[in-house]
């Protein structure tokens, strides 16, 4: 009978090491791990993966191509999707297969306070002017804004100097799949309810709100659906086809041309549907009150 007992307290024991073991693991998997530099720039390590990249939609372009090729006797295209998103636009489509290299990412998006790091140590003054100090009024936990991309890009080679290598700006197809962080199902980054994870304008109060006020998505990362719009690698490109499928950014065959960057985010002044997961928007490098940036990393 006690060694009845005392089998029944090891295995209990046994079970209980193993629950904790198994949180752990969890517990891994679900919150990436970070680092932060000397500039106070946190970077989340981004797992390699696969992901649907864009939204699920029948356009007019795919209706005449379907014509076409039930006329020619040819396998007719269907998009390869759970749910049919009604916000969704045409440039977003087609939806399709990316495979993603692990990276890094920021942890939020450029901050005010670090974006004056740079102004000071690399002496870009030129950058601080009447219109970039109004509309940075927000305090240095708020994201920077007036920046254009050729800013971010400057950014992004001050920090190489400083910092080591691999800095640089996400390619869209890493944009989203960070923002979609294992989950399709989602309208906005981490959530089908934007007020908990981002910042728009049903609930900003006409202002720019501070980096990580609101709830991460399952990456940890912050912001990525709406307070600023975020300038990607990318140059625009009206829809998917011919899109690199290796997470690489497409900066070729530019549509407009070189200075006709992406944004991804939606910024604070659009309507909620505007900053979901799969929503792009575009603009020559310009500086503008609700643009800013959030850094990548090779890793």
């Amino acid at each position: 009978m006690n060694q009845l007992k005392s089998d029944k307290r090891m295995l209990s024991c046994s079970y209980a090491v193993l629950s904790v073991a198994l949180f752990s693991l969890v517990a891994s998997l679900t919150h990436a791990s970070e680092t932060t530099n000397k500039f106070g720039i946190t970077m989340i390590d981004i797992p390699s993966g696969e992901f649907q990249m864009g939204s699920c939609k029948v356009t007019e372009g795919m209706m005449e191509e379907k014509k076409k090729r039930a006329f020619l006797g040819l396998t007719l295209p269907s998009p390869n999707c759970a749910k049919n998103d009604q916000h969704a636009s045409d440039d977003e489509t087609p939806q399709h297969l990316v495979k993603i290299r692990a990276f890094q990412i920021g942890k939020t998006e450029v901050t005010l306070g670090q974006f004056k790091r740079f102004i000071i140590s690399a002496g870009r003054s030129d950058l601080v002017n009447d219109r970039f100090m109004e509309y940075n009024s927000y305090g240095d936990s708020a994201p920077v804004v007036m920046v254009t991309w050729h800013d971010a890009q400057d950014f992004v080679a001050w920090l190489n100097k400083t910092d080591g290598s691999g800095w640089r700006l996400p390619s869209e197809a890493e944009w989203e799949y960070a923002c979609r962080a294992g989950s399709s199902s989602h309208s906005f980054c981490g959530s089908d309810d934007m007020n908990a994870v981002g910042w728009w304008k049903g609930n900003n109060g006409g202002e720019l709100r501070p980096v990580a006020s609101k709830q991460p998505n399952a990456f940890g990362l912050y912001d990525m659906s709406g307070n600023v719009g975020e300038w990607v690698e990318d140059c625009w490109h009206s829809n998917y086809l011919g899109a690199p499928t290796d997470g690489s950014a497409w900066i070729v065959k530019c549509e407009i041309d070189v200075n006709e960057r992406v944004l991804r985010g939606g910024p604070d002044i659009f309507n909620s549907w505007n900053t979901r997961a799969a929503s792009r928007s575009h603009s020559s490098s310009v500086p503008y009150f609700d643009y800013g940036f959030r850094l990548a990393r090779t890793r």
